[in-house]
């Protein structure tokens, strides 16, 4: 039985794909360094964890990439769309940073 024809997806829409998952890993560790932890209190220094742990994997990733695995490569896009999510994140952040303070107050 012959296999149904796949259409490809749309070029470069893996990126969108890194764009979503870096807002979403960007947010948990914030809220990870901000909420969860009892001692922290600062908002600004959360969020530059979170954005730079973001960042720092996401080169990590990459490098491996080139270096560990026959199959996969690294590629410099991706990054770039890893850094737009982190940055999309902040502005998330930012947005909601009212809503963060409550939660915070909170806990």
């Amino acid at each position: 039985m012959p296999m149904p024809h796949i259409n490809e997806a749309p070029k470069h829409s893996d990126k969108l794909v890194h764009i979503f998952t870096y807002v979403v890993f960007t947010i948990l560790w914030f809220v990870f360094f901000y909420i969860l932890q009892p001692k922290t209190n600062d908002f600004k220094q959360s969020l530059i964890k979170s954005c730079g742990l973001a960042i720092v994997y996401g080169i990590i990733i990459e490098v491996l990439q080139a270096l560990v695995t026959s199959s996969r490569s690294a590629d410099f896009q991706d990054f770039l769309a890893n850094l737009a999510g982190t940055f999309t994140a902040v502005l998330v952040i930012y947005a909601f940073k009212k809503h963060f303070l409550k939660v915070k107050s909170k806990f």
